[in-house]
């Protein structure tokens, strides 16, 4: 027992000194100055995209690239996993987006993967994800 408590406060005591642990690592610090943006991308991922930017309480959809503090590329590819049995032809969606100020700079990219389930496509999935690790990022959640 007495081993288990010495466990504990040394695991303690790394996060203590650890604080980076789990927080996401070489992050822009101009991220944190991003409130409007642009979703540039014609496919599921970047039509959720918008929508969850328009629910957002933080980040705002901008209508144009010119009127955002940034513009969010969302890509997105799927692969049929195949057959009437098994996955019944359900697709496995790889969806990245990278997120550029106005000087051009990339500040930021994320990508995740997601498959399809019953009444719900996983590229659109993935785009809500993109906006919540988005927003996360730049302080709002």
């Amino acid at each position: 027992m007495k081993q288990l408590g010495l466990i504990v406060a040394m695991a303690i005591a790394m996060l203590a000194v650890c604080p980076a642990v789990g927080k996401p690592k070489n992050l822009d610090p101009r991220i944190k100055d991003v409130r409007k943006v642009f979703v540039k991308g014609t496919n599921e991922a970047a039509e959720r995209a918008r929508e969850e930017l328009t629910k957002n309480g933080c980040l705002s959809l901008a209508g144009s690239a010119e009127s955002a503090d940034a513009v969010m590329e969302v890509n997105a590819d799927a692969v049929s996993q195949g057959g009437l049995l098994g996955n019944a032809g359900a697709r496995n969606w790889i969806v990245s987006s990278t997120l550029t100020l106005k000087s051009g700079d990339l500040i930021w990219s994320k990508s995740t993967r997601m498959m399809d389930a019953p009444f719900k496509g996983g590229g659109g999935v993935a785009g809500k994800l993109l906006v919540n690790y988005l927003s996360k990022d730049t302080g709002c959640k």
